[in-house]
């Protein structure tokens, strides 16, 4: 999370100075465009990757790591799509994600006020394999598309990802995706092309083809981050022996296809998945890498569930380093503890970032299907045998992500609050925290659900992310949402609303209570909290139907 928005930040203060003076011209520069490039294009794939699973920039150079491995559609414990008191299937999907440029940006607010990613033209693409009696599926949006809202034609279209379906019909997903930059069709270039098809083991092969706009984005992220390694001249073709799963052990391979011998297959990593079958719950995960196509290094991940009280549930990852192919040794590396309250989703996490993904999907889940989030409480903690001795104590171990969701209803709102706390550590072991607020919003009425993410120190939100569902019988686009540019400043005894036309506005206590509301409009509009009891509240301003919610305390 915070390498997202920090990114973002970067990218937009880069557009404001190197814009500014050139805010009156209609054309921009190919320096000016490379650029914006350079900055705003890794982003845009960190924001896809995030929101509907497609990591583009990840197929570049794909590794069997535990994070792939236990983000594969077939392992995860899929939901039947069906609400607890209708069989009518729900269905939820990303609608689109804002960027508020002047929140990040302030000078940047002439050119631009936000950015949108907006995805379309779904495809649903259902999984072959039952698995205890459940069968997965996921919509795959087939138009991504990049623009602004800037008075010059040369800033609203910055991109435009296109997803084209061949027809394969030995192939359960053959695809080619590409990209158009400015709007200008001479400048569409082949990202990826992606193949996934079934052998008569009923097993998977996955072939990626690197497109030659892929190579020139890597590029551009080397310019950035000169530590980047260099893009192999090579495709890929990765295998999932789902046919093993009666065994309890799913193997996978990574392979590179050389672009200039599409014929060999060079080994880059093996990975076998232990599964529990009653639970159908990862147990561990084997690990081979490689180096020029010998195995180099084994690894065993191995995973334990345990109900620790009624109310916490804790989930251990144990990292063990072997040294030699035959594993008759091995040593503890690192220990990740993430301890669960209020438990009641899927345990197939494998890092701390995974952890805070599936927190931020079950609030989306929970308030799609049910209308409602509830309590809970995730800590993530990790662990490295410093002196040797083969055994992690207490003091061996550290914090390294808290999340905290507070829901309630006001209105016609469901709210869930989600404050993520991120803690990393220099070598002399000083602390340093990020805290990221990510506050979702579902409208009881019409579905839609959004989510605005809110640095600590922010007092308006730096992007939002837009869901839509079926769930109320009302499937609603994004499209017709006017994005809220409105600025809320909590001060000392009041709060200052700017640029807005006509906004109303609640105060809400944390019982879910309005205790004021009323009318503002223009710049510096200002309401008093002097006469509040001392607490936390929430201020919901509402201006041409969109809605902004900023907690305050008095």
């Amino acid at each position: 999370m915070k390498k997202v928005f920090t990114s973002i930040s970067m990218a937009l203060c880069l557009v404001a100075s190197s814009f500014t003076a050139s805010a009156q011209t209609v054309q921009l520069s190919e320096s000016q465009k490379v650029e914006i490039q350079k900055e705003v294009l890794p982003v845009v794939f960190e924001q896809i990757k995030a929101q509907t699973g497609l990591d583009i920039l990840g197929w570049a150079q794909p590794q069997l790591t535990s994070e792939f491995i236990g983000n594969l559609p077939v392992l995860n414990n899929m939901q039947s799509g069906l609400r607890a008191d209708t069989p009518t299937p729900y269905n939820v999907k990303p609608d689109s994600i804002t960027i508020n440029v002047a929140a990040l940006a302030p000078s940047a607010a002439q050119l631009m006020k936000n950015v949108k990613i907006s995805f379309g033209d779904y495809k649903k693409m259902d999984m072959p394999v039952q698995i205890a009696g459940l069968s997965g599926s996921i919509e795959m949006p087939r138009l991504i598309k990049v623009t602004s809202d800037a008075s010059l034609p040369v800033f609203q279209n910055i991109a435009e990802i296109k997803i084209v379906a061949n027809e394969n019909p030995k192939a359960l997903l053959d695809m080619d995706m590409t990209i158009t930059l400015w709007g200008d069709d001479n400048t569409t270039s082949p990202l990826i092309g992606l193949t996934i098809a079934q052998n008569e083991a009923a097993d998977f092969g996955c072939n990626v083809e690197i497109g030659e706009g892929l190579h020139g984005i890597w590029d551009l992220l080397k310019a950035v981050a000169p530590t980047l390694p260099e893009l192999p001249e090579m495709n890929y073709l990765i295998t999932l022996g789902i046919s093993k799963i009666g065994t309890g052990k799913i193997p996978a391979s990574l392979y590179g296809i050389p672009a200039a011998a599409p014929t060999q297959q060079v080994p880059m990593g093996d990975a076998v998945v232990d599964m529990d079958l009653k639970t159908f719950s990862i147990k561990g995960i084997e690990l081979t890498s490689y180096e020029n196509a010998v195995a180099k290094g084994w690894r065993k991940l191995w995973v334990n569930v345990e109900q620790k009280t009624t109310q916490d549930m804790v989930l251990t990852i144990d990292n063990y380093v072997y040294k030699t192919e035959a594993k008759a040794d091995s040593t503890l590396a690192d220990k990740t503890i993430i301890t669960m309250s209020d438990y009641t989703k899927s345990t197939t996490l494998t890092s701390s970032q995974s952890a805070m993904k599936s927190v931020i999907d079950r609030v989306v889940s929970e308030l799609a299907t049910e209308g409602k989030a509830t309590w809970y409480k995730m800590l993530v903690e990790s662990g490295k045998d410093l002196d040797g001795d083969g055994v992690i104590t207490n003091n061996e171990k550290a914090t390294t992500m808290e999340i905290e969701v507070s829901p309630y209803i006001t209105g016609t709102n469901a709210i869930a609050e989600i404050n993520i706390k991120s803690y990393g550590y220099s070598e002399t072991g000083e602390p340093t925290t990020t805290e990221m607020n990510v506050n979702a919003t579902a409208d009881l009425t019409s579905q839609v659900i959004k989510l605005d993410v809110v640095p600590a120190a922010s007092p308006i939100a730096v992007g939002s992310a837009y869901f839509t569902s079926n769930i109320a019988g009302i499937v609603t686009s994004n499209d017709d949402i006017t994005i809220n540019t409105v600025k809320v400043t909590p001060v000392d005894g009041g709060i200052y609303i700017d640029n807005s036309g006509k906004a109303t506005y609640r105060i809400i206590n944390m019982g879910g209570a309005t205790i004021a509301n009323g009318t503002v409009s223009g710049d510096n509009a200002y309401i008093s909290t002097s006469s509040l009891a001392k607490g936390v509240y929430v201020i919901v301003v509402t201006e041409n139907g969109v809605s902004q919610s900023v907690k305050f305390a008095r």
